[in-house]
């Protein structure tokens, strides 16, 4: 099974599809942006994309939403991973030899408070987390040292010299599971993430919100992003969550007059594990 992510080997992308197809034999596939993650899965080249959606500190990639979108693509599962930051090093470096870091700009955002304590370090932005580490360890870079998680430092040789380094630590992202549109989604799922375009009608919004509240259906997330082209006007993404699939489908009988358009992004189960997992820390 060949699985598609965002960045190189080591990712964090990588550490959530290895946890979400825990037991399964997967092949990795390295992309450097989002779209050519999408793009391998409806070319298929691979069977299923790991996709960053959202994260507890940044918030949501509302490029990706768009991107999937305008996409043939389907979201058939989430998963919710722990983000925890790790400086790493060639074997027998130490933190005092360390002049350079480098990592993702997000990364290095989020443990800036541990480095204050090390003003001699410069700190330099690249593409990716896995990235800088494996420059490091190509390079065999003795004085530089790279942020990022436990997989990619193991597996690009280098020694973890200072763990969880990030300054909130209770940093999740969110990351949807992709299939190609034309294939079927899980028999079972209880959450729908949906984009919907409302028309012009007075109250409309107001209308649907309460129509998802009538039929026992948690909205568990709203956004709104422009429409380009169309000033001042909006289109809505929203995550629903439901014990009752077919009052879920009514649901959506009863909204559909009050839409211009609507697409169904996906239909899944909820990442309840990783939930209870944030919640119990």
């Amino acid at each position: 099974m060949k699985i598609a992510i965002q960045g190189v080997r080591g990712a964090f992308h990588e550490e959530a599809a290895r946890e979400f197809f825990s037991g399964k034999d997967i092949d990795i596939v390295e992309k450097m942006t989002f779209e050519e993650v999408l793009d391998s899965v409806t070319d298929f080249e691979s069977d299923y994309g790991m996709f960053a959606i959202e994260n507890t500190i940044a918030g949501t990639i509302h490029s990706n939403l768009n991107l999937l979108r305008q996409k043939d693509v389907k979201i058939c599962g989430e998963i919710f991973i722990r983000i925890k930051q790790n400086l790493a090093a060639l074997p027998g470096v130490s933190i005092n030899d360390i002049t350079e870091v480098r990592s993702h700009y997000m990364a290095i955002n989020q443990t800036r408070q541990f480095f204050r304590k090390y003003p001699n370090i410069k700190l330099v932005e690249c593409s990716d987390t896995a990235l800088a580490l494996r420059e490091v360890s190509e390079g065999q870079l003795e004085n530089v040292g790279a942020i990022g998680g436990e997989l990619a430092a193991g597996l690009y040789g280098l020694n973890i010299v200072a763990e969880g380094i990030e300054t909130n630590k209770k940093n999740y992202t969110r990351f949807f599971v992709i299939q190609r549109g034309s294939e079927c989604g899980p028999d079972e799922y209880n959450k729908a993430s949906l984009n919907i375009i409302l028309s012009n009608q007075l109250g409309s919004l107001a209308q649907i919100l309460s129509m998802i509240s009538y039929y026992g259906i948690d909205l568990t997330k709203i956004e709104s992003l422009p429409i380009i082209g169309q000033p001042l006007n909006y289109m809505f993404y929203i995550d629903v969550k439901f014990n009752d699939k077919n009052r879920y489908q009514n649901m959506l009988t009863a909204i559909r007059p009050l839409l211009k358009e609507i697409h169904i992004l996906g239909e899944y189960m909820e990442g309840e594990q990783s939930w209870s997992k944030i919640h119990n820390q």
